[in-house]
């Protein structure tokens, strides 16, 4: 066995250089996989975020049972989104995580599920569209719910173009009298049925935890965060006059910022010394 290590040893580093090259008829390797952050809604539907012609974020549902890509007609109206006479558009759309269609075929109506949902306020955040079979199939995706993130991994197949929708406002048998009901019954809980299209706001900035502390670990170059003047190393103290406590408490703030709006972060840095900083949030992700 001594004498056969070395040859084992020797065989082993040789094996790469004695590989044949792949022939022309051999399968690609597969693209690299891209992480999409993602949240359950209330009733379990997986909630990704996406810009649309770099507009946004905006709420999504995944949803295999739509036959399209689907954008809410308030949201359409509001980027100024063109439809043909049969109700699509096309658009740029990129899902938070980097994965991009530039010129994705979108059905511009609001389904009643999603009419229904956003007036039972049952996603727990303004719903903005469905991402169906056409554009969903075009990928493999590895979902492991103890995570925050699954991994889409492109497929050389797109599926045929969805058809048979009918114009705007058809094609849906009559339910669409569900997603009025549904409004109804979230005005009488108190619920706002159709909430205002706004964009979240941008700061730039990741945080973390140092003990009882909140610490920037780092700033995005260029962003409204780094304009301002926030460094890595500063620990927020308070942010539009509140005191901040813990990484989830400061999420909790920048979570209800929109683009545009102005804020103001308390930071106390190496020595001591408190700052008060003016960040004009932009528009993103």
């Amino acid at each position: 066995m001594r004498r056969l290590l070395p040859l084992l040893a020797l065989g082993l580093l040789a094996a790469p250089c004695l590989a044949p090259p792949l022939r022309a008829d051999e399968p690609k390797k597969a693209a690299p996989g891209i992480e999409v952050p993602y949240r359950l809604t209330i009733p379990k539907h997986i909630l990704v975020r996406a810009k649309i012609n770099n507009k946004g974020p905006f709420n999504f549902i995944l949803d295999t049972g739509a036959p399209a890509l689907f954008i809410a007609t308030k949201v359409a109206d509001k980027l100024g989104i063109d439809s043909d006479k049969n109700g699509w558009g096309t658009v740029r759309f990129e899902i938070e995580g980097g994965v991009v269609i530039d010129k994705a075929r979108a059905r511009i109506e609001t389904p009643f599920q999603l009419e229904g949902m956003n007036g039972m306020g049952l996603a727990g955040a303004e719903l903005h569209g469905i991402i169906g079979y056409h554009i969903l199939a075009q990928y493999r995706m590895e979902i492991d719910f103890t995570r925050d993130k699954m991994v889409w991994t492109k497929l050389d197949w797109v599926p045929k173009a969805p058809m048979g929708l009918g114009g705007k406002g058809g094609g849906q048998g009559g339910l669409e009298i569900m997603g009025t009901i549904m409004k109804m019954l979230g005005g009488f809980l108190g619920r706002k049925a159709d909430p205002d299209v706004v964009t979240r706001g941008f700061l730039g900035l990741e945080a973390t935890e140092e003990g009882e502390d909140v610490v920037i670990k780092a700033v995005l170059e260029n962003s409204p965060a780094g304009e301002a003047g926030l460094k890595a190393g500063d620990r927020v103290v308070k942010f539009n006059g509140r005191s901040v406590y813990g990484v989830d408490g400061l999420k909790r703030f920048t979570d209800k910022i929109t683009g545009g709006e102005a804020v103001e972060l308390t930071v106390k840095r190496k020595g001591g010394e408190e700052v008060k900083l003016k960040i004009k949030a932009g528009e993103g992700l």
